[in-house]
């Protein structure tokens, strides 16, 4: 097994870097992803990158493998694409690679995929951006009278689901900013001015995250203060829940005693089962009258965030003078 784990320290970065190699030298241009991400994160990346952990080049080969699932499905459905198609600007140096791009005979399709832990109920902003810059790179490439349509495919590998996000088309006044801030990367990456921050949920996953201004005075963004409102709803909802389920439970176990098994008329099964009376051992007691005792039998335990999340009551009104 040692083995097996010293060869594949060396064989994941290698493939990591095979299955990136269609993006080219990315310090030499701005990608759709740097443009709808943050722009620190996507210039610090280029002059200074980070070494990825093994585990980060594992979730990233996540999206390759998802990708490459449904580039089969698409293939056994008889689908028309193309996968990985770039295209430039034509005057700067930005440059997208779609997922999938499929063609008919008036009509081109851009699909954009997501490898996610969880598919939220609405896209990121992020992915939008992204989908909008290879949108509006196309138009740019294939003329106004090619319709093109595009849609964000998120999927859960782990869940074994996906969703589709659809119906996005180019929109000139959605694209013609994205673009501009394509640009100020390239100007950040040449050292004319400072790249602009942008918090995000994704925050949490940026290797440049010490230092960085947004995080000094934190303004929470619009979908981190959506999802802790999404957060303290269904905890409330979960607490509400606990207060009812504690007397059904008791009612229940009183009715059943304390060993039963069988199954409702509805095909729900019950069981009770009594757990024996057992010791345990008394910690504080213990650490005071047995101090060597304790310190010897002792082992470290990993410390964690702890998260808390309430509604505030209404701020009193003012007393009239």
């Amino acid at each position: 097994m040692a083995r097996i784990d010293e060869f594949l320290k060396r064989a994941i970065p290698a493939h990591q870097k095979k299955a990136s190699a269609h993006l080219g030298d990315r310090t030499k241009y701005a990608g759709a992803s740097d443009i709808a991400g943050c722009s620190r994160k996507a210039v610090l990346g280029k002059l200074s990158s980070v070494e990825h952990t093994i585990k980060q080049m594992l979730v990233f080969d996540r999206g390759h493998a998802a990708q490459a699932m449904f580039r089969d499905y698409f293939l056994a459905g008889g689908a028309i694409f193309e996968e990985e198609v770039e295209i430039a600007h034509p005057l700067y140096d930005i440059i997208c690679h779609i997922d999938f791009l499929f063609r008919g005979k008036k009509r081109l399709h851009v699909v954009e995929m997501k490898s996610t832990d969880g598919i939220p109920d609405e896209p990121y902003g992020s992915w939008v951006d992204q989908l909008h810059v290879q949108m509006g790179l196309l138009r740019l490439q294939e003329g106004p009278d090619i319709e093109i349509g595009g849609s964000i495919l998120a999927v859960d590998l782990n869940k074994g689901v996906y969703k589709e996000f659809n119906s996005y088309v180019p929109h000139p006044e959605v694209f013609a900013p994205l673009i501009e801030r394509g640009n100020h990367i390239l100007s950040a990456m040449r050292g004319e001015c400072e790249p602009k921050t942008c918090p995000s949920i994704l925050c949490g996953f940026c290797s440049y995250r010490t230092g960085c201004p947004a995080h000094l005075a934190l303004e929470i963004p619009d979908e981190v203060t959506d999802r802790v409102a999404e957060y303290e709803s269904l905890d409330r909802q979960k607490k509400d829940l606990e207060k009812r389920l504690d007397p059904m439970k008791s009612e229940l176990i009183t009715f059943f005693g304390g060993s039963f098994q069988g199954v409702t008329e509805d095909g729900i099964a019950v069981a009770t089962t009594t757990i024996a009376a057992s010791e345990t051992v008394d910690g504080k007691k213990l650490k005071k009258d047995h101090p060597d005792v304790f310190k010897a039998c002792s082992k470290p335990k990993a410390g964690y965030t702890k998260l808390e999340i309430k509604q505030l009551p209404p701020a009193p009104l003012a007393i009239a003078a």
